[in-house]
C-alpha cells in the first residue's frame, strides 16, 4: 500500500507544485449553515448549479452561485425576501475573497471574521477558533430518572492559499461529553439511538488535506468528509454517517458534465479496508439533474490499481478481480423545474439478480429515498415544507465477508438507518428576518431485524421479508428554535417527543420520552 501510495503522491504533487497560479479555494465544510439556505434558493429556481448533490464543494463554486444569484437579484428585486437578501448578504460576506473581482457586485459592510489573517504576495492565511457547548437533558422510561448529559466541542481552524498554488485546510477539534447523573443511555440495537456513556470521555478529530483547483480540475489529497447524493436526512451511496478519512479526490468538469472520483481508507478491525467511488453529474436541462454513482468497498489486501483508476467501471473491475468484493450502484434524479418546488429521488442498488423475484429473493438488495422542499407554499414568503420517504430493504449494506462490510469503524458508509428499515419525515419551518428560524416535525421510523454487519442472507431458505423480527417502532414530534444572536454566534433549543414501542427490538418494551437540547456555538 505505501508503495502504491508513494507512485501516486510522486505523481501529482509535481504537476501541483509546476502549475501556473491560480486562486486556490478550499471545500466547504458539510456542516456550514450555507447549504441549507442555498438549498431553498435552488428550490425557488433563482440558480443553477450541478454542484450540490455531490458535497463538500469548493469555496470558488459556491462564490460561482452567489454571483449568479446576485445577477438576478439585482435584476429582479423582489426575487429574494428582505430575510433571505439579508442572509444572502451574509452569505457574501463569508465568500468576500473568492467574489472581489466580480464586476457589477456591490458587498455588503461587514464580512467574515477571523482571529488572525497573514497576507503575502503570493499567499493567504487564516486562522479561526470556534466552540459548541450542548446540554440535553433527557426524560423517559428507557432513562429511568432524567439524564443530563453535557458535550464541549473546542477547535480551530487553518485556512491558506500556498504561493497561489495549492489550497490548504485544517480542523482540528476535541469533544468531551459528561453524564451529570453518572449514568448511560440504554442503547438500541437497531441504530437508531446513540450510546453516551457514564464517564467523562475525550474524543479528537481532525480534518486536514491539499488540494489544486481549476475551472474544469480538482485535486485534493487529504483526510476529509463527503456526501454524495440529494437527500436531506440521509444519502444511500455516501452520507455524512462515513467519518472522516484519508483520500485522494479528483473532479472533472465539462459543460453540462461534472465527474468526481475518490479513493479512501476505511477504519476496520478485521484488517485493510477500502473504499471506491465515482459520480458523475449531468445537467439534463436547466433545474433537471441526473447522478449516477458506483463504489465498491474491499479489503484484506492491498490497494488495487483498478479501483485507483477513476474511469474503470467498478463492477467490471471486480469481475476480473474474482467477484470478491462489495459493489453497489445508484441513481439520482432532481428537478426544480417547477418553480418552488424541488423534487428529488435515489434508488440503491447493493445487489440484483433478474432470474429471482425483485421483492422476495435476498440478494436483490436495493434502498430508495424520495422527498420534496417546497418553498413559500401557499405564497406565504419566508415559509417552506419539506417531506422526505427512506426505505432500506433487509440485507442491504451486507456481505458474506466481514472486511466488505458497507461500514467504518462500525458506522454505516451509506444511510444511518441500516438495513430492513424505513422512515417518513415531514418538517414545516419559517424564518424570521436573517437570524431567527422555527422549525416544526414529524416522524415515523420502522427498525426490523438485522444490521449491516450481522446478516447476510436469511437463517433459512432464500426468501427475505422486508420489516421482519421484533419491528420497533418510532413516532417522534420535534421543535426547533434557532437564534444567530451576532454574526456567527448561534444558539439552538430544541424538543422532540418520541413513542418507542419494542424498544431494542424487545416485544413489548415501551418508552415514551421527552428530550430538550440547548446548543450555544461561535465560530470566529
Amino acid at each position: 500500500m505505501r508503495s502504491t501510495l508513494f507512485i501516486w503522491i510522486t505523481a501529482v504533487l509535481p504537476v501541483l507544485v509546476g502549475a501556473s497560479a491560480f486562486g486556490q479555494s478550499v471545500n466547504v465544510p458539510l456542516d456550514y449553515w450555507g447549504y441549507e439556505f442555498l438549498d431553498r434558493l435552488e428550490a425557488k429556481g433563482i440558480f443553477s448549479s450541478l454542484d450540490l448533490r455531490a458535497k463538500p464543494v469548493s469555496r470558488q463554486t459556491v462564490a460561482d452561485i452567489i454571483a449568479e444569484i446576485d445577477v438576478k437579484a439585482r435584476k429582479f428585486p423582489d426575487l429574494l425576501t428582505p430575510a433571505e437578501r439579508a442572509l444572502f448578504d451574509q452569505l457574501k460576506g463569508d465568500f468576500i475573497e473568492e467574489l472581489r473581482n466580480r464586476e457589477g457586485m456591490i458587498f455588503p459592510a461587514k464580512t467574515e471574521n477571523h482571529l488572525a489573517t497573514w497576507n503575502t504576495t503570493a499567499s493567504r492565511t487564516h486562522v479561526d477558533v470556534y466552540g459548541r457547548q450542548t446540554v440535553r437533558s433527557n426524560r423517559g422510561r428507557q432513562f429511568g430518572s432524567r439524564q443530563l448529559l453535557s458535550e464541549t466541542v473546542a477547535g480551530g481552524i487553518l485556512r491558506a492559499q500556498l504561493q497561489g498554488k495549492i489550497g490548504f485546510y485544517l480542523d482540528a477539534r476535541n469533544r468531551t461529553i459528561r453524564d451529570g447523573n453518572d449514568r448511560g443511555q440504554l442503547t438500541s440495537s437497531s441504530g437508531l439511538f446513540h450510546f453516551l456513556p457514564s464517564e467523562q470521555t475525550f474524543h479528537k478529530q481532525a480534518i486536514g488535506y491539499l488540494v489544486y483547483e481549476k475551472p474544469w480540475l480538482l485535486l485534493e489529497l487529504g483526510r476529509d468528509e463527503i456526501n454524495w447524493g440529494p437527500g436531506y436526512r440521509g444519502a444511500l451511496a455516501i452520507s455524512q454517517n462515513l467519518p472522516p478519512s484519508d483520500m485522494l479526490r479528483l473532479g472533472v468538469r465539462f459543460s453540462r458534465f461534472r465527474f468526481s472520483s475518490m479513493h479512501a481508507l476505511l477504519k476496520s478491525d478485521v484488517g485493510a479496508k477500502y473504499l471506491a467511488a465515482h459520480r458523475l453529474d449531468v445537467m439534463l436541462l436547466p433545474g433537471l439533474y441526473l447522478g449516477a454513482c458506483e463504489s465498491v468497498v474491499y479489503g484484506g489486501r492491498d490497494i488495487e490499481l483498478s479501483y485507483i483508476n477513476p474511469f474503470m467501471p467498478y463492477h467490471i473491475a471486480e469481475h476480473h478481480l474474482g467477484d470478491l468484493d462489495n459493489n453497489a450502484l445508484s441513481l439520482d434524479l432532481t428537478s426544480t423545474v417547477i418553480t418552488g418546488v424541488k423534487l428529488y429521488g435515489e434508488f440503491f442498488i447493493d445487489d440484483m439478480t433478474s432470474t429471482q423475484s425483485l421483492t422476495k429473493y435476498f440478494g436483490n438488495k436495493f434502498a430508495f429515498l424520495f422527498g420534496g422542499l417546497w418553498a413559500e407554499p401557499f405564497h406565504v414568503r419566508n415559509f417552506d415544507m419539506r417531506f422526505e420517504y427512506t426505505r432500506i430493504e433487509p440485507f442491504v449494506y451486507s456481505h458474506h465477508d466481514s472486511v466488505n462490510v458497507y461500514t467504518s469503524d462500525d458506522r454505516i458508509i451509506g444511510h444511518w438507518l441500516g438495513p430492513n428499515s424505513d422512515a417518513a419525515y415531514l418538517q414545516a419551518g419559517y424564518q424570521l428576518g436573517r437570524d431567527v428560524r422555527i422549525e416544526l416535525s414529524l416522524e415515523r421510523l420502522r427498525k426490523g431485524a438485522g444490521a449491516a454487519d450481522t446478516q447476510s442472507r436469511p437463517e433459512s431458505g432464500t426468501e427475505k421479508h422486508f420489516l421482519s423480527g421484533t419491528v420497533e417502532r418510532q413516532k417522534r414530534i420535534g421543535l426547533v428554535i434557532s437564534d444567530q444572536i451576532r454574526r456567527d454566534v448561534f444558539c439552538r433549543l430544541s424538543y422532540v417527543y418520541q413513542d418507542v414501542q419494542n424498544l431494542a427490538q424487545i416485544r413489548g418494551r415501551f418508552s415514551h420520552d421527552h428530550l430538550v437540547a440547548f446548543e450555544l456555538y461561535f465560530n470566529y
